[in-house]
């Protein structure tokens, strides 16, 4: 097996992962509510900035039994890997849910890749510049033997982009008592480098280019009020 080969390899493992657990793209919708269905894979670009769809690698991401699991459990769901022309890649998987309650919350990739044997040596709260303004979002690291995996991700809840328990339990209990129950959207953006500084660096400009393509009306799926 070639270099590249196992590159792709380590590529699929990641993003499958955590997809039968469902942590890694991690919503749970329990009862669904009305309205239009969201399509996140016509709303995200297969094409943008830098970045093009590496089609080798989408076909085996997922395998039909588990993507059947995944579109029984989630409203939908997406995993993609993105390459650039120097061969950069990027890993990205989205979640939505329409409904998120006490025992439907989004579940925490910390926990995720833990129970899956990682090594979490790294967890940082940041302000992600990109092009439609700054979210709150989680940078970690996650090691297991040789393969090094930073990470960045954000939770949005209803209007609120959260980071951390506290952070989403609070935006859950004051939507409550407004006696709403929010949708929501995780957004994960990771990549198999040794080079912490130089994948956050490359996530943070992947992020911005993505969300600079999105369509104005689907902004608020991706960063709630933000952009607003």
């Amino acid at each position: 097996m070639t270099p590249h080969q196992q590159e792709r390899r380590a590529l699929v493992a990641a993003i499958a992962m955590c997809a039968a657990s469902g942590a890694a793209v991690a919503l749970r919708p329990r009862a669904v509510a009305a309205g239009p269905a969201v399509q996140l894979a016509s709303i995200v670009p297969e094409t943008f900035g830098k970045w093009r769809l590496d089609k080798d690698a989408v076909s085996a991401i997922i395998s039909p039994d588990v993507q059947e699991m995944l579109t029984t459990l989630y409203a939908d769901t997406l995993s993609r890997v993105y390459v650039d022309d120097q061969g950069t890649r990027i890993m990205l998987a989205l979640a939505y849910g329409r409904n998120q309650n006490r025992d439907l919350q989004v579940h925490k990739l910390e926990v995720c890749y833990v129970a899956q044997g990682f090594r979490l040596v790294g967890s940082q709260k940041v302000d992600l510049e990109t092009a439609v303004g700054a979210i709150p979002a989680l940078r970690l690291v996650a090691e297991q033997g040789p393969r090094i995996e930073p990470i960045t991700y954000w939770i949005r809840i209803g209007d609120r982009v959260i980071r951390g328990w506290l952070e989403q339990n609070t935006a859950r209990v004051a939507l409550g008592l407004r006696g709403k129950i929010p949708d929501g959207m995780l957004v994960r953006v990771s990549s198999i480098d040794r080079d912490r500084s130089e994948a956050f660096a490359q996530q943070r400009g992947f992020a911005s280019d993505m969300l600079a393509a999105i369509a104005p009306e689907h902004l608020p799926l991706f960063v709630g009020a933000i952009h607003r």
